[in-house]
């Protein structure tokens, strides 16, 4: 049975709640980790990898290494985390000489870059085998009544199975999933501090596809789509010139909602700003 440890250490200024808080219950609850790694590194945002790919490595080098001389696997609970992670992995092993001059900064640790944990993104799980058996067992909420979009970005690189094996766990909790065009379009994040009247637009034609595709709520996995489309709503529904009543979900939030956890706190829904309706 493999190894699996937490990276939980989301970008500061974002509304990280929705994803630590239920994110931990999640794995508790279908028994997948146990803890997290000890560490004062945080994730700065996938998109700065290209700023500076070797000191973007370096800065996740060390959790790479220790999780993997112990043989775990690193479970990350955003995608921003989940690239963060595994881009530095990447660029470690793409050349012998860069593997060489990380494996000097790790030898004072008493570390090595010959042994590099696996990353793994928490959606990975919901869409598992054992996930989903145990959902059916575990099911006290059905969603029935309602219709989601699926989320997932320009930046989809989770595992090639993760799109079809997904539509066995919304099976389980009984949710309809309607497709809606911009499923892989960028949220413009990366646009924000530069020009926010564009992140606006783009995050809104989103927000507004999957609600007129019929959707009640959104499935995202990144906790910067999420601080966009739930902190910014105001300021994308002045771009777009309509109200966007649509709200954000997780997968561990509903995975944890469906096994009968109804604590507001737990689910993380005391950080959301647009409050979702499913448990009023």
């Amino acid at each position: 049975m493999a190894n699996y440890i937490i990276f939980d250490k989301l970008h500061k200024k974002l509304i990280t709640k929705p994803f630590k808080s239920a994110g931990e219950r999640f794995l508790r609850e279908f028994y997948i980790a146990k803890y997290a790694i000890k560490t004062d590194i945080t994730d700065i945002g996938a998109e700065n990898y290209l700023l500076n790919q070797k000191l973007f490595a370096k800065r996740f080098a060390e959790i790479l290494a220790r999780a993997g001389k112990n043989g775990e696997s690193i479970i990350a609970f955003d995608t921003s985390s989940y690239l963060s992670l595994l881009f530095s992995k990447r660029f470690i092993i793409s050349s012998a000489e860069i593997k060489r001059e990380i494996d000097q900064f790790l030898n004072p640790l008493e570390l090595t870059a010959n042994f590099l944990a696996d990353v793994i993104h928490i959606n990975t799980f919901a869409a598992s085998h054992v996930v989903v058996e145990s959902m059916k067992k575990k099911l006290k909420y059905q969603f029935d009544n309602f219709k989601a979009a699926l989320y997932l970005g320009a930046d989809i690189r989770i595992d090639e199975r993760f799109n079809k094996e997904l539509d066995k766990f919304f099976k389980a909790i009984k949710l309809k999933c309607v497709k809606f065009g911009r499923e892989f379009s960028p949220d413009g994040y990366e646009l924000l501090r530069y020009a926010p009247e564009t992140a606006f637009k783009m995050a809104g034609a989103i927000l507004l596809d999957a609600f007129d595709s019929g959707a009640d709520f959104l499935i995202v996995s990144d906790a910067r789509t999420f601080y966009l489309m739930e902190a910014q709503r105001k300021q994308i529904t002045k771009a777009v010139g309509r109200e966007i009543p649509i709200y954000i979900l997780t997968l561990p939030q509903l995975a944890l909602i469906a096994a009968g956890i109804t604590d507001k706190s737990v689910l993380g829904f005391d950080a959301h700003k647009i409050k979702p309706a499913l448990l009023e």
